[in-house]
């Protein structure tokens, strides 16, 4: 029958109105459950897309066990997209499946209250299915033309999204249209690993700028300790004057805390970038002071734990300048394989979750709520400081994670239930705003009992956790809105460190550590620029972000090129140095990279050194 004669049919027209008005009744679901509506305008084009590759999957569904499939492969869809909407504000990727079936993170992070909703989901798969059959009770029996609305929606969807997994995007198709990258992505590493290898020697001083590292290199007659607090998923979006220099509409703010810093004497930078999205890419940075993995799935940090690559990383450094370096974190060290990589990394005292059990049980979900962790830990640091002349203590708290346990408190000091799966930004407040008060607490005991006389102390995150604009369509970097607060040991010594609108990065980190501490002699293979150099020329960048698959370059004198994850297609935007997240507006500019620069670069960002380190014991 001819295509003609297909889109006269009224049955066609009827399903793929039902799959629209179904779409939606979805999307107001997602926006209960996740707090997260995005444009109007592009929802509902998307939509309209997907309601045609909906349709076509309904007619393809002409037996019964093919309905049975359908309603538990959207039922499943549904569920996982509304968690990970409320968890990071995008929709999963396909590429992170083996990610998500981790032991450890399937415990933690999947099997919460929010996985009740996965009836509700099957339900509606169930409803739309019998109302399809109710409307069309003899289905058209064009199944070749069901599966050209399915391939023709998908490639068209696949051809105009920069991102396919953003809140605006139709889940269906969203999904539908990651499988052809997701089975072409090893061949698109391969191309760019092509490129570097033939045209590496040939490198411009403009690929060359991207990986620069500069010190300061002082003469420190007394080494402090360095306190390293990573507090995960934190945002400099949500302190309040942050947010108000740069016009962001956060769903939380932290003015407690923001009062402490000050109070205790700390900088709160307000141009920090995170490097990457997820714990292990954002942790390698900060560590080792390179670039994190920017592929698809995170190799980097398995590497090393595996005995494949052997950077040279700063606590290693700091360990041969005689520290004692330990790395306490909430979570389980199994998960990314931190038990093997952390001593790797120059570590001599690592614990995690472990250190947590109480009469052989293990603490719930992914580890102690921050009550809990952050008084251990105060413990824990006064012992060593009394044991130890000089140490490097690095700490990773696990409350503000999906699915924010508190251990049954909220920021109002009453008892509290576990949040409804209703109720996702309620319950991310809450762990954000407990986590203010226990860290508060923190530094308050550590204070009084002299720990910090002789400290830097370094607050940052892992990852910037998203969320700080409520219209996340707008702009890029969304989630690169990092977070740095820096206290050195005496207070005149802040007018050594950069000054607060400086663009730092989490690049910077080790370098500053080991410039603080008199250990960044000699030259390191590292990249960043310490916050004590006086250098202040413009840097170029390389970032991106795991959720929504977008890769960035960005020049510090105002120039950001968004590109999706292929780097085919790019826009340019423009900045103002000092004000970098507030100030982001598209412009009409020619990329100022070429493809075979963008391919390049991130094949090389991606190498790690496969030699013994020098200096290594």
């Amino acid at each position: 029958m001819s295509v003609y004669r297909a889109l006269q049919d009224q049955r066609l027209g009827l399903t793929v109105l039902l799959a629209f008005f179904w779409l939606l009744v979805v999307r107001l679901c997602f926006f209960l459950q996740s707090g997260v509506w995005p444009e109007t305008g592009r929802l509902l084009l998307s939509d309209a897309a997907g309601a045609v590759a909906l349709a076509g999957l309904l007619i393809l569904a002409r037996f019964f066990w093919l309905r049975v499939a359908l309603v538990i492969a959207l039922g499943s869809l549904m569920t996982a997209a509304a968690m990970h909407l409320a968890a990071h504000g995008t929709y999963p990727r396909l590429s992170m499946l083996s990610k998500g079936t981790d032991p450890v993170f399937l415990a933690s992070s999947v099997l919460n209250s929010q996985l009740l909703m996965l009836p509700l989901y099957l339900g509606l798969a169930w409803l739309l299915v019998r109302i399809y059959r109710w409307l069309v009770p003899i289905p058209p029996r064009r199944v070749t033309f069901a599966a050209l609305m399915v391939l023709l929606s998908t490639g068209l969807y696949l051809a105009a999204s920069h991102s396919l997994t953003t809140s605006r995007n139709n889940v269906v198709l969203g999904f539908l249209a990651q499988i052809p990258t997701a089975v072409m992505a090893p061949a698109g590493s391969l191309v760019g690993e092509s490129v570097v290898n033939e045209t590496a020697p040939d490198r411009s001083q403009t690929e060359r700028e991207f990986f620069e590292a500069e010190v300061a290199g002082p003469d420190v007659p007394e080494p402090p300790n360095v306190l390293l607090i990573m507090v995960e998923g934190l945002s400099a979006g949500y302190f309040p004057s942050i947010s108000e220099y740069h016009g962001l509409t956060p769903v939380v703010s932290l003015p407690a805390l923001e009062d402490k810093l000050a109070g205790k004497g700390f900088r709160l930078y307000r141009n920090t970038l995170s490097m990457e999205r997820q714990t292990d890419r954002g942790t390698f940075a900060i560590l080792c002071g390179q670039y994190p993995d920017f592929q698809r799935l995170s190799t980097k940090m398995q590497d090393v734990a595996e005995g494949e690559a052997f950077p040279l990383c700063m606590p290693e450094l700091l360990r041969a300048h005689g520290y004692t370096t330990a790395y306490w974190q909430a979570a389980p060290l199994s998960y990314m394989s931190k038990d093997r990589f952390m001593p790797r990394a120059g570590f001599t005292r690592v614990t995690g979750s472990e250190a947590f059990e109480q009469g052989g049980e293990k603490p719930e979900g992914w580890g102690p709520p921050d009550p809990v962790y952050f008084a251990n830990v105060a413990e824990r640091l006064q012992e060593l400081d009394r044991q130890t002349d000089r140490w490097l203590v690095t700490l990773l708290n696990v409350g503000t994670h999906h699915p924010f346990d508190t251990g049954g408190e909220n920021a109002d000091g009453e008892d509290s239930q576990d949040p409804l799966p209703t109720e996702p930004l309620k319950a991310r407040r809450n762990a954000l705003r407990v986590m203010e008060q226990s860290l508060i607490d923190f530094l308050d005991d550590l204070e009084a009992a002299g720990v910090l006389d002789n400290t830097l102390i370094i607050l940052t995150s892992d990852e910037s956790g998203g969320f700080v604009r409520q219209d996340q369509e707008s702009f890029p970097l969304n989630g690169n809105t990092g977070v740095l607060a820096v206290r050195p040991p005496r207070a005149e010594a802040l007018e050594q460190y950069a000054d607060r609108d400086r663009i730092v990065a989490q690049l910077d980190l080790p370098l500053t550590i080991l410039d603080a501490t008199g250990a960044s002699e000699p030259p390191l293979t590292m990249t960043g620029r310490s916050l004590l150099s006086r250098d202040t020329a413009p840097r170029d960048l390389l970032l991106a972000d795991t959720y929504t698959g977008m890769k960035f370059f960005l020049r510090e004198s105002g120039e950001l090129l968004a590109c999706t994850e292929s780097l085919l297609r790019c826009e340019t935007w423009a900045f103002e140095p000092g004000r970098l997240f507030g100030t982001l507006t598209p412009t009409d500019n020619e990329p100022f990279l070429t493809l075979a620069q963008r391919l390049r670069l991130f094949g090389e960002s991606a190498r790690l050194p496969t030699g013994p380190s020098a200096g290594t014991e």
